[in-house]
């Protein structure tokens, strides 16, 4: 897997080997137990080479710098969110998914669909699956989208429906009522003009000019003319907020972070929020690869007690959204990393293939 990340895998003046070590193992630790974990635990565990009371001291000192944190009076320690960033940046082992994991993805996936939206309403049933987490998907931004074809078929005399294809394989159609017949043979000449003035256009260079010369063509009809650019500039606005879905929220419940319904309620109002589901994806949408935001570093205050992994995807080499999934910031990184990157590569893949049908 050929992923880039957001953050660097070495932090510049960063701590001693030996506190590096301390952190990772209670971050692993608590990431499995969910209990705080004492310095008697790790000397138990884990074979350092220290005494127990040099770990103490460390583990000291590593709360001292923010980088642990005690809980509870006389608890062990956890991470803090500075903790963890820095055990994913410089820490953290990236895992190979098993072949098994691989091969029950792409099972899920055998039933291929031909509408997309249903591809991606599967790509996120498959990541909650995986890494029982909730799972959010942003569609394509058609902003970006590049207009393919257009196709003008008549219902009757004085009904016209119109197909437009963007090159993300979205279609939109709009059924156009004209206040006189326009006859089969003149639509098939629209739909020819269409087609060669604006292939490979998106929706940023459909300027004056380009309108302009379609209209002149079109002067004829001019109340068509307008129905079928409104549609075109609807088939390529932007639409990602109303485009972001959901899998799997009740999947926080099994988190013990959440047990309590004073923590529990902002993360389910927050899932819940299509606004705000759009803003915890709108940012990663714009980096390259995965992307791991920790705790207070979410722009939604809802989740500063969370983490979330995304990963974009793409279409012959250009972005079209994102997938990521929403979890407490103990979640398992390098397994959750996997995943995502994983499946948002796959979904790359087949809508690739399905753009070339």
């Amino acid at each position: 897997m050929n992923r880039e990340y957001s953050g660097k895998r070495r932090v510049d003046g960063g701590l001693d080997i030996r506190k590096e070590k301390i952190l990772q193992v209670v971050t692993d630790d608590y990431i499995e137990s969910a209990e705080p974990v004492g310095s008697r635990t790790i000397a138990k565990k884990y074979n350092l080479g220290i005494s127990p009371a040099t770990i103490r001291n460390e583990m000291s000192d590593l709360e001292e710098s923010g980088y642990l944190r005690q809980p509870h009076t006389s608890a062990g320690r956890i991470p803090s969110h500075q903790g963890y960033r820095y055990y994913v940046d410089a820490l953290m082992q990236e895992r190979s998914l098993s072949q098994s994991e691989l091969e029950a993805i792409r099972s899920e996936f055998e039933a291929k669909t031909k509408r997309i939206d249903s591809l991606l309403q599967q790509t996120i049933k498959v990541l909650s699956q995986l890494t029982k987490f909730p799972s959010l998907i942003l569609a394509p931004q058609l902003h970006a989208a590049v207009f393919k074809y257009i196709q003008l078929v008549p219902i009757n005399e004085y009904n016209i429906l119109v197909l437009v294809v963007t090159d993300s394989g979205f279609i939109e159609n709009k059924l156009i009522e004209t206040p006189f017949p326009i006859h089969e043979d003149e639509l098939q000449r629209i739909s020819s003009m269409l087609n060669r003035k604006l292939q490979g256009v998106s929706l940023r260079n459909l300027g004056a000019t380009l309108m302009r010369e379609i209209k002149e063509e079109m002067l004829a009809h001019d109340r068509f003319f307008h129905e079928t650019m409104q549609l075109l500039v609807k088939a390529l606005e932007t639409k990602e907020k109303e485009r972001v879905y959901l899998e799997g929220a009740v999947n926080i419940l099994e988190q013990p972070e959440f047990k309590e319904i004073e923590k529990l309620k902002p993360i389910m109002m927050l899932l819940e929020t299509e606004e705000k589901r759009y803003n915890i994806l709108a940012d990663s949408s714009l980096t390259h690869g995965i992307r791991i935001t920790i705790g207070e570093e979410n722009t939604e205050e809802a989740a500063h007690e969370c983490s979330i992994v995304t990963a974009t995807y793409e279409v012959g080499g250009r972005t079209l959204g994102a997938i990521g999934v929403l979890g407490p910031t103990r979640m398992d990184y390098a397994r959750v990393v996997s995943v995502v990157g994983f499946v948002a590569e796959y979904l790359s893949d087949l809508l690739t293939d399905l753009c070339k049908k």
